[in-house]
């Protein structure tokens, strides 16, 4: 891997702010307050540093995006279980960042604790690693190990999943008043994922009051597709899509470079 760090043009540290339940901020809210921190001409990579929430990291990672600028270098604050104080874990954090198109993926903790951390987000990087410490960026040498194809990693909103192409996604789900029930009797069901279709406007609100619920791997599905980008928009994790709606490749190509989207 390039271990050359860059001379990063703008910074982007935590707001402060959450999405539903732990804050009152809706995401287009924190997307808004980054890219109003953002210099559209800036010169520089732009550093998203010391991220705590999973909600603050794709606002930012989002904004960076959509303002036309290189790929963010991305960094996490975490303690030595290897998780932020939100209790994201820093592989769940990785798989986020990377699918959304981040240039490379750090800690922001004490060197001590770094070198075993990174070492076991080498397993699945696919992008350089640094640490963050005192002011001070630290690159970290390792080679990419060969990833299995039949083993795909995504997340949740705070933990790392893995799905195979042939996972069982359960029975679907519909985004009615008993969203939140459905979510928490599915995680118990015995299937390796949740599916959870997007079938109206409303859909999408509903979706994001419940979202943070899910912890297994996520299905999302719709055949509308500014429908399936608005549920991407406010997942705060990694989704997959089944393949089978009747979504066209180009569609499903642009979401996945922009949120990640896993399509089998």
């Amino acid at each position: 891997m390039d271990e050359t760090v860059p001379s990063f043009g703008q910074v982007l540290g935590p707001l402060g702010l959450d999405v539903a339940p732990a804050g009152e901020s809706s995401f287009e809210q924190l997307v808004a307050a980054y890219r109003s921190r953002l210099k559209p001409d800036g010169t520089g990579i732009v550093h998203i540093n010391c991220m705590m929430t999973m909600s603050e990291c794709r606002a930012a990672l989002l904004a960076v995006g959509e303002m036309g600028l290189e790929p963010p270098w991305v960094s996490w604050a975490c303690g030595e279980d290897g998780a932020s104080v939100t209790r994201v874990h820093m592989l769940a954090a990785l798989f986020v960042a990377e699918g959304m198109g981040a240039a490379a993926f750090g800690l922001n903790c004490r060197p001590e604790l770094a070198s075993a951390l990174l070492a076991e987000l080498a397993q699945y990087a696919q992008i350089p690693l640094f640490s963050c410490w005192d002011g001070t960026v630290l690159p970290y040498s390792y080679r990419p190990r060969p990833q299995d194809p039949d083993v795909i990693p995504c997340a949740s909103s705070t933990a790392p999943c893995f799905l195979t192409r042939t996972i069982d996604v359960g029975e679907e789900l519909e985004c009615t008043p008993d969203l939140l029930e459905d979510i928490i009797q599915a995680e118990d069901d015995p299937v390796g994922a949740v599916k959870i279709a997007i079938l109206e406007p409303d859909d999408v609100d509903i979706f994001a009051q419940h979202q943070y619920a899910v912890r297994k791997a996520l299905c999302l599905w719709s055949d509308v597709p500014e429908l399936l980008e608005g549920a991407l928009r406010v997942y705060q994790g990694r989704a997959f899509y089944d393949g089978t709606g009747a979504l066209g490749r180009e569609e499903l190509g642009r979401l996945s470079r922009k949120y990640g989207l896993i399509v089998l």
